[in-house]
């Protein structure tokens, strides 16, 4: 089953129903079973703050609690926690010199989880030769 790692972007983007047709279908696919995505639990923090800080996401306001959004990526969501451990860790040291901390921590549990692509917007991650998708 094919899996994928996400970050911050896609889960808020997400959540406000603004996916383009590449990433819309991977997360479609995961809410059908068919496919598997994973986010650290760095991302799922990152998005949990946006959400209480009222975060405005491609024009539309973010709504509802931060316990809201973990229902509704992980709960009763298409999402599963990658939480940050020693593996991760071992994959970030080799990486955090390219990347800011955080695309670190998606391209780290990516490499250490062994997923298929990053469900991303970052263009950092891409141009260094990391199979995205989101188009």
């Amino acid at each position: 089953m094919p899996t994928y790692t996400a970050d911050a972007v896609a889960l808020l983007v997400y959540l406000v129903d603004a996916l383009p047709s590449g990433a819309d279908r991977v997360f479609t696919e995961a809410e059908a079973a068919k496919t598997v995505i994973q986010a650290p639990s760095t991302a799922l923090a990152e998005v949990l703050y946006s959400v209480s800080r009222d975060k405005d996401v491609r024009g539309i306001s973010l709504t509802g609690t931060p316990e809201d959004a973990r229902q509704a990526l992980v709960g009763n969501g298409p999402v599963a926690v990658a939480p940050i451990d020693d593996a991760e860790l071992i994959e970030y040291a080799q990486v955090v010199d390219a990347f800011s901390i955080h695309d670190a921590l998606v391209v780290g549990s990516h490499r250490a989880q062994g997923t298929d692509a990053i469900l991303t917007t970052d263009g950092v991650i891409h141009d260094a030769s990391y199979e995205t998708v989101w188009d």
